[in-house]
Order: C-alpha cells, then sequence, then structure tokens
C-alpha cells in the first residue's frame, strides 16, 4: 500500500478545555498502541494569552457574566475593534507555526510510516472564541488553517461546559455560542461530532473510531493507479422487501435501508435490491435499484417469492459484500450459502417468542438453523444481540440502533399537543391496536386518539371495524387518517400531546425515535426491546396490561407540566442517535470486511477507561 503523504492532523474542538486536552492524551495513547507515531500539540493560549493570562475585560455594573465582569464581544460596538483583530491574528499566526513544526517532527518520527499531530485546540475554537466578522483577516487565517486540517473531533458538552472557558467564553446565553459554533461547523471542512456527556470510554472508542476512518481514507486515495489505467470501486448490495413504489409510507427497514446504501455510496458501488409489481432496474442518486416482481402475489406469497428470488439475483449481480435486510415473518434468507462474499445479515424484523403466533410456523427450529449460516449479524437492540448470540455462538454480531435526523427543540412548545398520536404500520396484533382501544374506551382520556399508518387490505378492514366499534356517534373521539407522507407525519408529530406504542413486539421502535425527537414523551409496554428508551422521557406500564396504559393515558393527557419534563428528557436522548453515526457504523463494519488485514496490533485490555475533569 501507497505510504500517505504528510502527518494527519486533528483537532479536538469543545468548550470543555480539561475535557480535549484529557481525550487528546488518551486518543495519543490508543493510536501509540496500533503503531501509529503520534504528536500532541497542546494548543490553549497564544503566546499573548500565556503572558496575559486575564484576557481583557470592561467593568460596568449590570452587565451580564460572572462577578458583573464581561468580555468585549458583548459589545456590539467594540466587536471586531483593532485590539481584537491583533489578538485574533497572533493566536492564527502562532497556531500556524507551532503547527508546522509538529508536523515536521512527526514526519522525522514516523520514518515512512503513518503519524498524527494531535492538538487540544483548533480553529473552530477560536473563530467561535472571537467572534470575528466572516470576512476578517483574522477569520481568513483560521480558515486557511483549518484547511490543513484532516478531522476536527467537536465534543458536544452541556451549557456548564462554557464556564471552563472562562468569563470571556461564558458571558452571554450557551444557546448563542452552540448557534455559532454550529455556523461555523458548515463552513470548515472535516467537522465530526462527538456526544460529550457519555462515559469518557465511550467517547475515546468514538473519537478513535472517526481518526482510523480518515486514516484509511487517506490511505486509499494515495493508492492512485497509473494514468490511463481505471480503478472500479468494489461493489456492495443491500437487499430489503419494502420497495420504492410507495415510499410515502415505506416500513422503518426500507428507511433504515435506504439511508445505509446512502453513506455507503460514499465510498463503494451500491446496489439496492428490493420487491416491486414490476421488475426493473433504475439509476438514482449514484445507486442503482433493481426490483424484483413479486409485489402482485401479495404480501405474505410475495415475501416468500423474494426470499426465492434472491439466490438468483446473487448469482446475477457481482458483488463484493451483501447486507441482508431479514424479511418477517422469516427469520433469515439462507443467502450465505448461495454467495462466496461476505453476508451482513440485519434483524430487522426479528420477533422473539410471538414471531409466529399468527402464521402457525415452527419458530426455534429454523430460526436457530437460519442464524448460524451467517458469521456477521447487526441487531437493533441489546435484548436481540442478546438473543441471536445464543442461537448463533460463532456470528460476529453488532448492535447498531435506527437512528433520526436531528432536529431543533423548541423549549416553549414541550408540553403542548392536541391529540394522542399512533403512528406506525396497521398490524391489529402485532402492534396491539386492539390494546390500545380497549384502554383508550376504560380511560377516556380528555384528549382525542389519532391513529396513523396503513397496512395490507384484511387489517385495514379490521382496523376501520375496531374503530367503529369503539368510536360510536357522531362526535367520535378516534381518528383514523390512513397513511402519512413524510411531512403529515412532520406536522402530526409536532402537534401531538405524546404518542401510544401499544405493542406486542417491536425490533427496536423508530417511531418512538421519531417522537422523541420532537420533545415527545412514548408511552409503551415494558418490552426488553424497547427499553433503550429507559429513563429518556418514555413511560413504560407491565406488558399488556390494558389497565395500566389506559390510567397512564390519562394521567399524560391532563398534567402538561409532566409531559414538558418527560418531552425534555426525550429530546435530549434522541440527539444520541443521529444517522451519522449510525450510518458510520455500517460504513466502518463494511470497511472491515473488505479492506486488506492491517498490520498486527497490541491487543486492548479491557475496562480501560480515561479520566475527564469538569
Amino acid at each position: 500500500m501507497t505510504a500517505v503523504r504528510g502527518p494527519l492532523l486533528v483537532a479536538v474542538s469543545g468548550p470543555d478545555a480539561e475535557g480535549t486536552s484529557s481525550l487528546a492524551r488518551r486518543l495519543a495513547t490508543l493510536l501509540r498502541e496500533r503503531g501509529v507515531t503520534v504528536l500532541v500539540l497542546p494548543c490553549h493560549g497564544c503566546l499573548l494569552c500565556r503572558r496575559l493570562p486575564v484576557p481583557p475585560h470592561v467593568r460596568e455594573t449590570g452587565e451580564p457574566g460572572r462577578d458583573a465582569w464581561a468580555r468585549r464581544a458583548t459589545d456590539p460596538e467594540r466587536r471586531g475593534s483593532w485590539p481584537r483583530r491583533v489578538h485574533a491574528f497572533l493566536d492564527s499566526s502562532g497556531l500556524a507555526a507551532r503547527i508546522a513544526v509538529a508536523r515536521l517532527l512527526a514526519r522525522a518520527r514516523a520514518h515512512g510510516g503513518q503519524a498524527v499531530v494531535l492538538t487540544d485546540r483548533g480553529p473552530l475554537d477560536e473563530l467561535v472564541r472571537f467572534g470575528l466578522p466572516a470576512r476578517s483577516g483574522g477569520t481568513a487565517g483560521f480558515g486557511r488553517i483549518a484547511g490543513g486540517y484532516g478531522l476536527t473531533l467537536l465534543v458536544e458538552n452541556g451549557p456548564e461546559a462554557l464556564w471552563s472557558l472562562g468569563p470571556e467564553g461564558a458571558a452571554g446565553p450557551s444557546a448563542a455560542w452552540w448557534e455559532r459554533c454550529r455556523g461555523w461547523s458548515r463552513r470548515l471542512p472535516g467537522i465530526a461530532w462527538l456526544d460529550g456527556d457519555r462515559a469518557p470510554s465511550l467517547v475515546a472508542d468514538a473519537a478513535l473510531e472517526r481518526i482510523l476512518d480518515v486514516m484509511r481514507e487517506r490511505e486509499r486515495a494515495a493508492a492512485v493507479p497509473e494514468p490511463g489505467a481505471t480503478a472500479e470501486r468494489r461493489h456492495v448490495v443491500v437487499s430489503v422487501y419494502d420497495g420504492s413504489d410507495a415510499p410515502a409510507c415505506r416500513s422503518g427497514a426500507a428507511l433504515v435501508a435506504d439511508k445505509v446504501a446512502r453513506r455507503l455510496a460514499e465510498d463503494f458501488r451500491v446496489t439496492v435490491v428490493t420487491a416491486g409489481r414490476h421488475g426493473g432496474a433504475e439509476d438514482r442518486d449514484g445507486i442503482r435499484y433493481v426490483r424484483l416482481p413479486v409485489g402482485r402475489a401479495g404480501p405474505r406469497a410475495g415475501r416468500l417469492l423474494f426470499l426465492a428470488l434472491l439466490p438468483l439475483a446473487a448469482r446475477r449481480i457481482r458483488h463484493d459484500l451483501w447486507l441482508e435486510s431479514f424479511t418477517p415473518p422469516f427469520p433469515t434468507g439462507l443467502l450465505p450459502l448461495t454467495t462466496g462474499a461476505p453476508v451482513i445479515g440485519i434483524a430487522q424484523g426479528r420477533r422473539p417468542e410471538t414471531r409466529w403466533r399468527p402464521h402457525r410456523v415452527p419458530s426455534l427450529l429454523v430460526e436457530r438453523l437460519g442464524l448460524r449460516c451467517y458469521r456477521h449479524i447487526v441487531a437493533l437492540n441489546a435484548a436481540d444481540g442478546s438473543a441471536i448470540r445464543r442461537l448463533s455462538p460463532r456470528a460476529d454480531v453488532q448492535v447498531i440502533p435506527d437512528g433520526v435526523d436531528r432536529h431543533l427543540l423548541d423549549e416553549a412548545l414541550l408540553g403542548s399537543g392536541q391529540f394522542i398520536l399512533f403512528l406506525g404500520r396497521i398490524d391489529t396484533w402485532g402492534k396491539g391496536l386492539d390494546l390500545l382501544l380497549d384502554a383508550y374506551d376504560r380511560a377516556r382520556p380528555p384528549l382525542d386518539l389519532l391513529l396513523a399508518g396503513s397496512g395490507v387490505p384484511s387489517e385495514e378492514r379490521r382496523l376501520a371495524a375496531l374503530v367503529a366499534a369503539h368510536a360510536p356517534g357522531p362526535e367520535p373521539r378516534i381518528h383514523w387518517v390512513g397513511c402519512a407522507g413524510e411531512e403529515r407525519k412532520r406536522q402530526l408529530l409536532r402537534d401531538s400531546a405524546f404518542l401510544v406504542m401499544p405493542s406486542r413486539h417491536e425490533t427496536f421502535g423508530l417511531v418512538a425515535l421519531e417522537g422523541m425527537s420532537y420533545g415527545k414523551p412514548v408511552l409503551h409496554f415494558d418490552l426488553p426491546a424497547l427499553r433503550w428508551m429507559r429513563g429518556n422521557g418514555d413511560v413504560a406500564v407491565p406488558p399488556f396490561d390494558v389497565a395500566a396504559f389506559g390510567a397512564r393515558m390519562t394521567e399524560l393527557a391532563t398534567d402538561a407540566a409532566l409531559r414538558r419534563r418527560l418531552g425534555h428528557r426525550a429530546g435530549i436522548a434522541a440527539r444520541h442517535y443521529a444517522w451519522d453515526e449510525m450510518t458510520g457504523r455500517y460504513l466502518a463494519l463494511a470497511h472491515r470486511l473488505l479492506d486488506p488485514p492491517a498490520a498486527a496490533r497490541r491487543p486492548r485490555k479491557r475496562g480501560a477507561s480515561w479520566q475527564t475533569t469538569r
């Protein structure tokens, strides 16, 4: 493999100065264990700041800030004044010079191998701290320095961490500080967000994976083919039954497959194999979509035909890696028996204990034999991951949850809402809609119940009969609005008071995560697959206890303050499940299976952690 020119420059940024320094030291230790030459460059404070540790302040009674001290940037008339511009120029010049020297030292110590220069502060921190105009000389200087960084790890902490910057950094609302930070992060290249409120060891592991991903990308970019030669990217296939014929009503498995395919397309050639009413292929957004014509056979026969045609598709489509999203009610597709390439099984529809009850198919034997054909399996929750490990001890089982798009949480709307919302596929028995209607009929909460979703015709007829039986009269309080498109779904989530999930079985509960991202509490039965929500703005009742479900429904409908507290907690928890991070785990797994084996690494001791002082 061709050596990469120059060391990789990585910044660890964030408001917690001591935390970023500790994280930089921990990352240096982990990288050295992998044979990488690392040089840590402390960058907190320029020459002027070290000589004059107390930044210039103005003392004016009544101004915001600790002990009535306020920074110059809080005064609009003094923002961008010449002392601040000179300070920024000195800071950027000193940082550029120190980075140049550190690169030379790292290159000399690496002797042609991989080298990383870690700084515990980066241009992003300085741009946010100085608050200079976008077209000033200081901004241009920090921008040029940022162009040399291969990666900036932005550790997102709570508002209390802003006080670690001193009175100058802590003045003003923390939301404004983070807003400036987000604005600059969109302009600068190579920004990777990390959740600094997680355990320190988890933050270090996530940061290490980001650095290793960038190093692998640099190695691949360095292996440039000779002029005139063409290098074909490796081919990854993603198969999922739910197709794109009805994108507005597609299931969670289809959404996850689409997000994963788009992320994999950054580094690989990607084909998505799905079901449809008509066969054919098309290219869209850099991804090739192949539809197998099984939709006319109906939902159950169509799924069976889709599994029967998958081996034929695997024989016809040349591929290096296949990601197979399992098609319920069938536990697996036995695809590894028909292809020599690695296959990753994604347990999107696993339903323990109750999977086969409505289908009258023996469960344990079929699932055990099927899962043992796979060497790599992705589960969506810890409970399913543990069960799959018991059924297939030799498999490499990883837990990768679903993701959600980031939303700005409006604190003023927390606790508000006009109705109780159920959102999901219409499956009366599996989704527990009969239990929900019974609980609502017994408790009679003051808010109307809105059901949004679609299903097969037989399930829709069954639900229509249930709604008619539980909501008689000219002014019913139970409303079924049918399938909700993306815009309609977002509107329902914003206007709802809270979500109900009365499912008898779930794999992850993507709808619950989407509701949490809007600051909505989620009422559900306490199922093992849903315990990732425990303590994160959810309300769990004993499984299938209709009376308890109705009582908690009434409590949430009448107590806006309780909804506000739970919704705030749910919105914060949803930030930990961003699509960028979750799909990045699939991308890292694909690289691990397809990239050539790296040099031998020293084993890392289990239980290692690093300390952060705040």
